[in-house]
């Protein structure tokens, strides 16, 4: 299990600690928990240029409020509880965010307490149906 915290500001955000990295260069950057961001991750220019990303496409990309943005992509490598993933990573120059597909990918049940203001990520458990 992965656990975060909301920051102090005033519309708290859940945020959670995730490695990544490229080359020899590793980051533990805190992302906001977006379920409202389809993608893998979204980080800082400064970020993508401390892990030496390499630009291998741009994207267009619909933000919250409707309107089209075009931004860069690179690929890196997210380490989360011992299972090693490549992710595709959007460059802007707003805050770090984890999306929907970060999750699926590492079969992650996010739960978001707003009354405690506590996040955690949890490995969903398989079920399985009984005939």
């Amino acid at each position: 299990m992965v656990t975060g915290k909301f920051d102090d500001l005033k519309h708290p955000l859940p945020y959670v600690p995730t490695v990544i990295l490229w080359g020899q260069s590793v980051q533990t950057p805190y992302f906001v928990v977006d379920t409202g961001f389809t993608g893998d991750l979204v980080v800082t220019p400064k970020i993508a240029q401390e892990l030496g990303l390499k630009i291998d496409g741009i994207e267009k990309v619909e933000n919250a409020n409707g309107g089209i943005v075009v931004l860069q992509t690179a690929s890196a490598i997210a380490y989360m509880e011992g299972q090693e993933l490549l992710v595709t990573v959007l460059i802007s120059n707003n805050r770090p965010l984890m999306g929907i597909s970060f999750m699926e990918k590492f079969k992650y049940t996010a739960i978001v307490d707003c009354i405690n203001k506590t996040v955690k990520l949890e490995v969903a458990e398989k079920i399985i149906a009984k005939v």
